[in-house]
């Protein structure tokens, strides 16, 4: 039987994949486990000699015999591990992790204790497990967003500078010539706002908070312009939410906070097509500084967080919105409380994986709709780490802060 996939790791065997290039090109290869750093060299020459923007199916080829009653027992899979890796070059928290069009990575900003906000940008390199000075940007920010463009550029937006000053200024940064270009001011200053791209290829910039109190504006970035307009304004002011691309275009806006008072328990919609934000179902816990994830058949798992901001009251509820119905349905609990997370990787066979908050990572399962612990820990609870998928499968974790605000140049690498 076949598979649509992106690489799995194998379980103790060679795995054999079809690599189908804009469905003109095949090639054959085999992969072992020890092989990922040499087909991410790999992949990466085939990108760069066919265009970054290339669409890669990987279809895996693998069969299964039956037992005796002609049905197959599906035994659990591996839980995964979490285990220690290279440091960054610089300790930061409140950062972001963007993956680059010939999947490096690209970790740009973020603080450090007494207040130190850092403007360095530095390379990961999965290929060779190292880490690369590479440039500054324009203003040194934390608590801002990234966004890969199209056109293989990074979109930083918003944030906050030195001395806890808002920005509303935004920059595009060119892996080709490792350089920044200023792209103009947003319509308000904007902390922890979410960043999305829509399916056209314009980001949608939601809330955040001004310095005094959380935004209900939105606002729409062209990278055929390179300019902002705003879209139209959510029906709740919110900071710490969540922005969650659905798989029919629209983005579910969820929780977040009003302030230093309480989280909230709203949702909305964002429609591109009217560029509209209608409201949704609510959750059953209000939150704030959670994450989300989107599963496979088109729900969003919604996870830990806090009721109130700063991680006081954490959460270790998790609910799963369904569009189909647009209802909110309860889905279990995590281990333990968690909050100050960065979004959620969905994993190739489906599952999910929650880190940060906590010193554990968890691994969510939507066929068994349970949450399980994965091997390894952190080396503290983490708060605001970013974290990226990288093309083997594996999940890399960036830095972030300790329970007094240090943050961390070391990293991780989850292998499920």
């Amino acid at each position: 039987m076949y598979h649509q996939c992106v690489l799995k790791r194998s379980c103790g065997f060679p795995y054999t994949h079809r690599l189908t290039h804009r469905a003109r090109h095949s090639e054959n290869y085999s992969l072992s486990p020890s092989g990922s750093s040499g087909f991410l060299q790999w992949i990466r020459k085939l990108s760069q000699a066919r265009g970054a923007a290339s669409l890669f199916v990987f279809i895996l080829i693998a069969g299964s015999a039956p037992s005796q009653n002609g049905t197959s027992a599906r035994p659990l899979p591996p839980v995964g591990r979490l285990v220690a890796a290279r440091e960054m070059g610089t300790a930061r928290g409140g950062h972001t992790a963007t993956v680059l069009p010939d999947f490096r990575v690209l970790i740009a900003g973020g603080r450090q204790e007494k207040g130190l906000f850092l403007n360095s940008i530095e390379i990961y390199d999965p290929t060779t497990e190292t880490f690369s000075a590479a440039g500054k940007m324009s203003v040194p920010r934390e608590a801002h967003v990234a966004a890969a463009l199209g056109d293989g550029k990074i979109l930083f937006a918003g944030g906050r500078t030195r001395g806890a000053v808002p920005l509303s200024s935004s920059d595009e940064y060119d892996p080709e010539t490792e350089e920044f270009t200023p792209r103009g001011l947003m319509h308000a200053r904007r902390v922890r706002p979410t960043a999305t791209v829509l399916r056209d290829g314009r980001v949608l910039v939601t809330g955040g908070e001004d310095g005094n109190q959380p935004l209900d504006s939105a606002e729409l970035y062209d990278l055929l312009t390179g300019k902002w307009s705003l879209a139209g304004k959510m029906t709740t002011p919110r900071a710490n939410h969540t922005a969650t691309l659905l798989s029919d275009g629209r983005v579910l806006i969820a929780g977040g906070d009003r302030g230093r008072n309480s989280a909230l328990g709203s949702t909305e919609i964002y429609d591109p097509k009217t560029n509209r934000f209608t409201r949704a179902a609510n959750l059953h816990d209000a939150r704030c500084q959670h994450t989300t994830a989107l599963l496979a058949d088109g729900r969003v798992l919604i996870a830990g967080g806090s009721r109130k901001p700063d991680h006081d009251d954490p959460l270790a509820s998790v609910e799963i919105y369904d569009p189909r119905s647009g209802s909110f349905t309860e889905a279990g609990r995590l281990a333990g409380p968690r909050s100050k997370l960065p979004d959620s990787a969905t994993l190739l066979d489906g599952r999910v994986l929650v880190v940060g908050g906590a010193p554990s990572a968890e691994v969510y399962d939507p066929k068994s709709g349970s949450f399980r612990p994965a091997d390894g820990t952190l080396d503290a609870a983490r708060y605001y780490p970013a974290s990226v998928q990288l093309m083997d499968g594996t999940v890399r974790i960036f830095g972030g802060y300790d329970s007094h605000s240090v943050s961390t140049a070391k990293t991780w690498i989850y292998r499920p």
